[in-house]
């Protein structure tokens, strides 16, 4: 790949796994990000997983992707290999570039942020890290690394060093600046950029599209109780399972699960033979409107022990469609706190979770506080779009440059 022409333009590198049109979350924020920072004068490269090929996007954004081995989720040995075989291909596209302004580092694959100090001792650029999430706590809280053990203790001891050399560390939540705080990251460099829907579903959702989408699944009549995105590992679908299981008897209420991962057999095989779950796929992105704006209410979960170590980025595509959320989660999350901000939804602690069924029973027979609740969550999103973050960025950016 020949190197960009020369500009008097600020550059920043980008690196992180996934970039459109590959799925992924983190890509996607990343594109709407990019974009924003172009109309801003800023020159963009991305450099990402897929076919080893290079894409130039009207001269504006230019993505550089590596092959490494193919994404498994079948299993964590796979997956690892798959994350540890794109590390040396990221360090070396990234030494090959001209020199940036910034290079930015995201959470994907984990820990991949210790190439930002190699970056910046040799390339002689600023490092700003991204952090959607925090490793090795969540593996260590999840069971994949045992919790305190010699390999969690190595890469803590490394993802902090690393850290501590980034000018800047750019965190999703006031949760995870807490967590970044007690590994002695000074707080002078932490910078709190909450995540927003994406523009595909950041506006109010479509009547028309949500009446069809409820047509389609025939759930015409029914109070609609959906949770949408990723079944992963981080999220305590039992007390969800168990709430289908107890609301079985009531016609009215309707459980939608659309989307994928790790866990969606695990609920769809615990709801076998309820008729009132149904299960769907991911939908395409520019079908969101339509499925998100089809529910009555929404749910997000998170087990309570990673509090500050994730936060639910699903909240903010409810609350772009006009849908109040029911947040079963710890109340220092960055979800749970922005809901009882915004007065948008209801947060369920663990010791709570029995309550479920209870509340949704209530709300299906009351339904009228929830147009309202929508509302203020969607009125949030107008003013804390993808522009609203890219501002927050660029601020950052021109600080540091």
């Amino acid at each position: 790949m020949g190197k960009p022409k020369e500009s008097s333009l600020p550059s920043v590198l980008f690196i992180n796994r996934v970039y459109p049109p590959q799925e992924g979350a983190t890509g996607q924020l990343l594109a709407e990000l990019a974009s924003q920072l172009t109309e801003k004068g800023w020159a963009v490269t991305i450099i990402a997983s897929g076919e080893a090929f290079a894409e130039d996007h009207q001269g504006l954004i230019r993505v550089h992707r590596v092959g490494g081995l193919p994404f498994n989720r079948s299993s964590h040995l796979k997956r690892a290999f798959s994350y540890l075989s794109l590390y040396p291909k990221f360090l070396i596209a990234a030494w090959r570039e001209p020199r940036h302004d910034l290079v930015v580092t995201l959470t994907d694959p984990p820990l991949h942020l210790v190439l930002g100090p190699f970056l910046k001792w040799f390339k002689k650029t600023k490092i700003v890290h991204w952090a959607q999430d925090i490793y090795p706590e969540i593996a260590e809280e999840l069971g994949v690394l045992r919790k305190g053990g010699l390999v969690a203790n190595l890469l803590r001891f490394v993802s902090a060093f690393s850290l501590r050399r980034y000018e800047a560390v750019v965190t999703v939540g006031r949760c995870m600046k807490k967590r970044l705080e007690s590994r002695r990251i000074p707080v002078s460099r932490i910078t709190v950029i909450p995540n927003w829907p994406l523009e595909s579903s950041s506006s109010q959702s479509d009547p028309a599209g949500a009446s069809e989408f409820r047509a389609c699944h025939n759930l015409n009549g029914k109070f609609v109780v959906m949770y949408s995105g990723n079944f992963g590992l981080a999220h305590p679908f039992e007390a969800i399972v168990q709430a289908v299981r107890e609301i079985a008897k009531t016609p009215l209420i309707h459980f939608v699960f659309l989307g994928g991962g790790p866990r969606y057999e695990w609920v769809r095989e615990q709801c076998r033979g309820m008729a009132n779950a149904t299960f769907l796929p991911y939908q395409p992105i520019k079908n969101l409107n339509a499925s998100l704006g089809a529910a009555d209410i929404h749910l997000a979960c998170m087990e309570q022990n990673l509090e500050g170590l994730v936060v639910p980025s699903k909240i903010y595509g409810i609350m772009a469609a006009a849908k109040p959320c029911l947040f079963l989660g710890p109340a220092g999350s960055e979800a749970a706190q922005l809901i009882h901000e915004l007065n948008c939804g209801w947060n369920l602690e663990m010791a709570q979770f029995s309550q479920l069924a209870p509340i949704l029973t209530k709300l299906a027979c009351n339904p009228e506080p929830l147009i309202a609740m929508g509302q203020r969550g969607y009125q949030y999103t107008v003013t804390h779009g993808s522009t609203c973050a890219a501002a927050q960025f660029f601020d950052l950016f021109q600080k540091l440059t």
